[in-house]
């Protein structure tokens, strides 16, 4: 195939002639390694690559060679999107606006992106043949650690941070202990989800003329696209764990109304925090 990208017009023809639709984008490149199987890879152009993802990012795409990990993690992203626009990988529910995180002029920008490399269509943004090949090459493609996590909407909320693997693997033991600590609270915070809308809310033990029972003191929703913030806001409050009895019994003595305004004013004094700065006062 002659350059990375087409025009717009021929659609269906820039997968090129004599390619299956129903096999991995790259098939066709031949191992002439020492070992069979092992790269260099030859392509039908005579150019040598060193797996098939490269020859898929610098050749298909015509974009330059960068940092290993970044071309990797816009390509598990571009995985995921075509899971989206695919349909068969996640629930139909889960739009692209989702993708993004409101941010449309990102969304038309990438749609717009995929559109040029012949990977989407424009009438009803569905993968072409080709962005079907592709997807199911980066899914057979995966390294052991990408594997680990499914494609489609779940992998961009996870990953909607800067934070490397093994920040994010830190961050997901500090809130498992901090997690392990709460269990054992009279009142403590929980995410969940209620009618499909991401929720935090806070749990408190009541006492009744019966048993205790437990009990939904204080709730904050999202709407359904909003997942993402909810986390943040959940990880913002197990950072802040030691305040939780106090602030369950601002509920108890002033009203759920009196615990949203109190979180506001100290969301809005972590803002105001120049860096170096401790916050120990908050709270």
């Amino acid at each position: 195939m002659a350059g990375p990208f087409h025009r717009f017009d021929h659609a269906d023809e820039r997968y090129g002639d004599g390619r299956h639709p129903d096999l991995p984008w790259g098939y066709w490149l031949t191992s002439i390694g020492d070992v069979p199987g092992r790269p260099p890879l030859l392509d039908d152009e005579g150019r040598r690559w060193e797996s098939v993802r490269e020859a898929f990012w610098t050749g298909r795409l015509g974009l330059p060679s960068v940092r290993d990990h970044w071309a990797n993690e816009i390509m598990e992203f571009m995985a995921s999107y075509l899971a989206i626009l695919d349909g068969r990988f996640v629930a139909p529910e889960e739009r692209v606006r989702d993708v993004f995180a409101g941010d449309r002029h990102l969304d038309r920008f990438f749609h717009t992106y995929m559109l040029a490399a012949g990977l989407v269509h424009e009438y009803d943004s569905r993968p072409t043949a080709e962005g079907w090949a592709v997807l199911k090459m980066l899914i057979a493609t995966r390294t052991r650690e990408d594997a680990d996590s499914d494609v489609g909407l779940d992998w961009i909320v996870a990953n909607r941070t800067a934070a490397r693997p093994s920040e994010r693997a830190a961050a997901a033991e500090r809130v498992q202990r901090a997690e392990h600590v709460a269990s054992r609270m009279a009142h403590r915070f929980a995410a969940d989800t209620i009618g499909g809308r991401p929720v935090v809310k806070l749990i408190g033990l009541r006492i009744t003329t019966e048993i205790p029972v437990r009990s939904t003191l204080w709730s904050m929703s999202w709407s359904d696209g909003d997942r993402f913030a909810r986390d943040r806001f959940y990880l913002w409050l197990l950072e802040r764990i030691d305040r939780w009895d106090d602030w369950s019994a601002m509920v108890t003595r002033d009203g759920a109304r009196a615990l949203t305004e109190h979180l506001m004013r100290l969301a809005f004094c972590d803002r105001l925090l120049q860096p170096g700065l401790g916050s120990d006062d908050a709270g």
